[in-house]
């Protein structure tokens, strides 16, 4: 399984589209091949290892089980904590509409006894001390509409050869000034992302690693790594197992987020 991710680049000089050799792909039919491999796992359902890490390098573990389901016009995600006992029950619910353009977020935390919606402004804050924001945990992260890309000179990485994307943001409200990914070319891979700041400085790194094939055929990663290059933090994600088996619908409801 892998994530859509969410999430995640680095930049340098880019060619412009029209300087391409005739039949070469553009960075935006690039982007719309990658059929929404940025995620955390396809329909289906995974258990996690999660791991974050401090600038000290001081670790904290958790477990998590991980359910998605992708159907005609909405895609949802549930993530619940089973690891350690202090955040064991919190759960985490995404929909979101791609036609629409909505994403509905929910946080529910035992101690609280109730679940709380995550507003607009709030989906760009890091998720449960982790490097990633809610909106990249939630899966419903979707680059055709925020960037637009442009390919530039295809480079060697970790072995693959990758096809090399800058991603310039359309809403100049966004966080990220500027993305550059690393496309894997075999397998329409993303293999990092690379995320600036307005400022033009590297702000965060997202790497994929330890593709493996899922019960559907598919390549998924089983390492997930999102580093912070201004705090010194990373979080790593590692899948234990995972299934494409059909999720019940119960799981996607505000009734099971109280359970």
């Amino acid at each position: 399984m892998g994530f859509k991710v969410i999430i995640l680049t680095l930049l340098l000089v880019f060619l412009n589209s029209s300087l391409l050799p005739a039949g070469e792909l553009t960075g935006e039919e690039i982007l719309d091949k990658l059929n929404n491999n940025i995620n955390i796992t396809a329909s289906g359902q995974a258990t996690i290892k999660l791991v974050t890490e401090n600038s000290k390098g001081q670790q904290r573990e958790y477990k998590l089980k991980i359910y998605r389901q992708e159907e005609t016009g909405q895609e949802k995600q549930l993530l619940e904590y089973l690891e350690p006992a202090d955040v064991e029950g919190t759960k985490f619910l995404s929909v979101h509409t791609p036609e629409q353009g909505e994403e509905q977020m929910w946080l529910f935390l035992p101690a609280l006894g109730r679940e709380r919606r995550i507003a607009g402004h709030m989906t760009r804050d890091n998720f449960m001390g982790t490097d990633f924001t809610f909106e990249e945990i939630g899966g419903g992260k979707d680059y055709n509409d925020d960037y637009r890309a442009k390919r530039l000179v295809d480079q060697e990485l970790a072995g693959y050869l990758t096809y090399q994307l800058q991603l310039i943001p359309v809403d100049q409200d966004l966080d990220y000034g500027e993305l550059r990914m690393w496309v894997w070319q075999q397998e329409m891979q993303p293999l990092a992302i690379d995320f600036y700041n307005r400022a033009g400085e590297l702000w965060k790194q997202l790497i994929f690693s330890d593709f493996e094939q899922g019960d559907d055929g598919e390549l998924f990663p089983q390492t997930i790594i999102m580093s912070n290059q201004e705090e010194g933090s990373r979080t790593i994600i590692e899948i234990i197992e995972n299934s494409s088996e059909e999720i019940d619908r119960l799981y996607f409801s505000l009734q099971y987020l109280r359970r």
